[in-house]
């Protein structure tokens, strides 16, 4: 069973919401996607996280690169923007697969859910990727900046 908050129907192409009993609500955020403009390659990240009446949880942050190379691991990520910085050292490979001439590597990571929020509270997001090959920053696409406000409306605001 899910029930689907009102405040939810005008931000439900960004998220989805699951009621999950005496745990309260569990959030999904759906793919973000942000780009490389020096390796050319995409990101895509989103967010499962449980929330009632206070954030005291962690948030799971799913990522996946997009592009010719194929990543095995990642040595650390750091997401920041002006207000916040997050931090997690080898996040956990998922999978590999091969998409015609690209690959997809899936990655996971727990991060402190009230510093996720502070995240949302402003969208120039760099999402650092530290790997073997060197380092890889990522910027939200005009369509994922959008997307991170209307979550921080719709969804961050409530905590």
């Amino acid at each position: 069973m899910s029930v689907r908050p009102a405040s939810a129907k005008s931000g439900k192409k960004y998220f989805e919401t699951f009621y999950v009993g005496a745990e309260g609500t569990q959030y999904f955020i759906k793919p973000l996607s942000l780009d490389s403009d020096e390796s050319g390659e995409e990101l895509l990240v989103d967010v499962t996280f449980r929330y009632k009446d206070e954030v005291r949880d962690s948030a799971i942050v799913n990522f996946s690169v997009i592009g010719r190379e194929i990543y095995k691991a990642i040595e650390s990520l750091r997401i920041m923007n002006d207000g916040v910085s997050i931090s997690d050292t080898h996040p956990e490979l998922i999978f590999n697969e091969r998409k015609n001439d690209e690959f997809v590597s899936r990655f996971a990571t727990k991060l402190p859910l009230g510093k996720v929020k502070e995240l949302f509270e402003n969208d120039e997001w760099q999402f650092q990727l530290y790997t073997d090959k060197g380092t890889i920053t990522f910027e939200p696409t005009g369509k994922a900046s959008k997307a991170i406000n209307v979550l921080n409306e719709k969804v961050f605001v409530i905590m």
